[in-house]
């Protein structure tokens, strides 16, 4: 039944161990003289009388069969090539469902699928189910951190939907160099995971780091201006830092990519390489700026900064440096 599924190049099981064919009344009436296969010596006993190439054919059924003869095993090889591959991975759960339908026709009690292809393919599902339980819940605690951090509902809201635009550029920006110009099948399926939730880590701290500084120079400065001081005191620092967590990663690819079935280590690398520098370069540099002069005293609402009767300098301590000249008599 398997090898006709059309999802194998072969099948092999306890009826065609090395090649010859056993049928299943052979079988019975081989394992009821001879016993546990797996407990047979190399050259049989002088009792037994069977062929000589009928022992052996029975002795190889010993990694198909447990030794209570209970359970059997079946080798496959797929037709979707590598089982490392996104094509194997996609072929999953068709296998499933012909050893399902093979376990119901031999009147199994259980049955599963093991193999490089069906490991990765849960843990892909894992992942993917992870990613969408773990999303929601780090953006809705970050955004009340940065709800608590910066003051205000406004901000929050484009600051983690830039975090979002960055991911999504650089996982795009990975598909067109390892699959449109590469020519790889697909990226390995825990990069989407790891590349938002680092993303998301690294890029609201940038983001705290920046707006921060902007809220501190908006209370002296018009907005426009402390945009501009904000941006030239921590340009350097958030530059600095992405440059170096850049290139960290990017030794990470080419190291690891180097190995043994590397390629993972390599989209890994490389794919938070990319996020970074466009979160560094793009994101903390342009976007965020350009929204908050965009947006004006709405950034900061509803605390006092966002009122339109605030006058940036009147409460700062720039005003207040020079000391009252002392009265002479």
């Amino acid at each position: 039944m398997l090898g006709t599924a059309g999802l194998f190049t072969g099948v092999t099981g306890p009826l065609n161990p090395a090649g010859v064919t056993l049928t299943p009344a052979q079988f019975t009436s081989l394992h009821s003289l001879l016993g546990n296969a797996a407990e047979l010596p190399a050259v049989p006993a002088t009792h037994i009388t069977i062929p000589l190439q009928a022992y052996e054919v029975y002795r190889a059924t010993a990694q198909y069969v447990s030794p209570d003869g209970q359970t059997i095993q079946f080798q496959t090889g797929l037709k979707a090539g590598d089982p490392s591959t996104t094509a194997a991975m996609n072929a999953v759960p068709s296998v499933r469902a012909e050893a399902a339908a093979a376990a119901k026709t031999l009147g199994a009690t259980d049955w599963g699928v093991g193999g490089e292809a069906p490991a990765f393919y849960d843990i892909s599902q894992i992942s993917d189910s992870d990613l969408t339980r773990v999303v929601p819940v780090a953006i809705v605690v970050i955004g009340l951190l940065l709800c608590l951090v910066i003051r205000s509902l406004i901000a929050p809201i484009y600051l983690i939907a830039s975090v979002a635009l960055s991911f999504f550029a650089a996982l795009g920006l990975s598909v067109i160099i390892f699959m449109k110009i590469g020519g790889d099948s697909g990226l390995t399926f825990i990069l989407p995971f790891l590349m938002f939730i680092f993303l998301l880590a690294l890029g609201e701290d940038y983001n705290i780091l920046v707006m921060s500084r902007i809220r501190e120079e908006a209370h002296h400065y018009r907005l426009r201006e402390a945009v501009a001081r904000a941006v030239g005191a921590t340009g350097t620092t958030v530059t600095s830092a992405g440059l170096v967590l850049a290139g960290t990663f990017s030794v990470f690819a080419i190291v690891g990519g180097r190995q043994p079935g590397g390629s993972q280590i390599r989209d890994v690398g490389i794919g938070l390489a990319l996020g970074v520098l466009m979160d560094t370069f793009i994101v903390r540099t342009v976007l965020v700026p350009c929204t908050v002069i965009l947006l004006g005293r709405w950034n900061w609402w509803p605390s006092r900064l966002s009122r339109a009767d605030f006058q940036p300098g009147i409460e700062g301590t720039e005003l207040d440096t020079e000391p009252a000249a002392p009265h002479s008599r």
